[in-house]
């Protein structure tokens, strides 16, 4: 199917299918938004009321502390999903801020019209259960590595895994994400740049 959606609907089909019917309702409910580099798809104290999907670029999400210190929670780039899952359920206003770091493009649709779909078509309810199944799973397992891995293990651990995004994002943001100080991380980076099978 060639349409702006297409690479969505690609995304849905890997866990659950729709008749071209239901296909053709989704895709009514969808839009496209485009954010410039530096641009905030979401603020903190703002409620989230969107489900967000990547077409292209890069976002990233984090959290403020009352210091002023920012801790990156989580990026988000082509193929994947990004969001406030917490602000969206309970309508209460958002702890996080999701802000381009490249000129994106995302498909949205509203909590309200995913809400009405998934009443409608159960498929859509499959594929989210499992993705958040998934979403869990990853985060339990980056608590884990946060506990019992030292931070050269973790860097590459992140290096090995999300090659693609180790090499699109600045170096301060992935030392927050991995709970490593700047000095920490500049440290090890060329460290790590050295082994066998790393770039």
């Amino acid at each position: 199917m060639t349409t702006p959606f297409a690479s969505i609907l690609a995304n849905i089909k890997r866990y659950t299918s729709f008749t071209p019917q239901e296909e053709e309702e989704f895709c009514a409910l969808l839009s496209i938004r485009k954010v410039k580099r530096k641009e905030y798809l979401l603020r903190e104290g703002n409620i989230c009321d969107c489900e967000y999907y990547v077409n292209s670029g890069c976002l990233r999400t984090y959290h403020l502390d009352p210091k002023g210190v920012e801790h990156n929670l989580y990026f988000a780039i082509e193929d994947w999903w990004t969001s406030d899952l917490y602000s969206r359920t309970t309508r209460e206003p958002t702890h996080c801020n999701i802000v381009a770091l490249e000129d994106s493009e995302v498909v949205q649709i509203t909590q309200d019209d995913l809400e009405a779909f998934a009443l409608r078509v159960p498929a859509i309810e499959r594929f989210f259960r499992i993705s958040y199944q998934q979403s869990l799973i990853n985060q339990h397992l980056r608590n884990l590595r946060m506990l019992y891995m030292n931070g050269q293990e973790r860097y590459i651990h992140f290096r090995t895994n999300f090659p693609e995004l180790a090499n699109r994002i600045p170096q301060k943001h992935i030392a927050t994400f991995l709970g490593l100080t700047p000095e920490f991380f500049n440290t090890i980076h060329a460290k790590v740049l050295r082994l066998p099978g790393l770039k």
